[in-house]
């Protein structure tokens, strides 16, 4: 009795020691990965609330749209008159705050193999406690995450689509649109209001 004892004993602490064996392997091997490819696991890059988010600003087309918010509201750069589609900006400033990177490249030498060379587009946001600011560069299907990077750095981020699909909007779109009925109905009833001519 006391041999199957220390048998049993014995046995657990070897399969004790095969798993730690087993865990520092996988520990190792993967190291060993991320050293020859260049790639890390992901990490979080922003965690800020909406709220937070003073102005941002991105690239469409060719042009940069700038918003600021003023006393709860959105403003154009462009344009501070304008009533904006508050909801879409919203929107928008959402996907900015919390970045969380998928994977990391570093020490990228060709910048062009992710489409950052010459981004696509350029996101810039500022809060009361920091400015960030990421270009966006080639779209992976495989993945379905676009390739980001800070300027003048050489470590990339694969990061969820939507940082890449979500600012696709030119500033007449998000402009609120005039109730064209009402104004018709206004001047119909100015001119009903004309005298009839003799």
């Amino acid at each position: 009795m006391k041999k199957q004892g220390r048998n049993f004993i014995l046995l657990v602490t070897v399969l004790a020691a095969l798993a730690a064996g087993y865990i520092c392997l996988v520990r190792y091997n993967r190291e060993q990965q991320e050293k020859e490819t260049g790639q890390v696991e992901g990490e979080v890059l922003v965690d800020i609330a909406r709220d937070d988010i003073l102005r941002f600003s991105y690239v469409f087309q060719g042009e940069t749209y700038g918003f600021e918010k003023k006393e709860g509201l959105w403003t154009s750069d462009a344009d501070p008159s304008r009533d904006l589609k508050q909801s879409s900006l919203d929107a928008m400033a959402g996907r900015l705050t919390r970045i969380v990177a998928q994977s990391i490249f570093t020490d990228v030498t060709d910048l062009a193999q992710y489409g950052l060379e010459e981004p696509s587009n350029v996101l810039h946001w500022e809060t009361a406690q920091g400015n960030y600011t990421y270009l966006v560069g080639d779209y992976n299907s495989l993945g379905s995450v676009y390739y980001i990077c800070e300027p003048d750095s050489r470590k990339v981020y694969a990061v969820t689509a939507s940082l890449g699909t979500g600012f696709g909007y030119s500033l007449e779109e998000l402009t609120e649109e005039k109730a064209e009925s009402t104004e018709q109905s206004d001047g119909a009833e100015s001119a009903d209001s004309q005298p009839a001519a003799e």
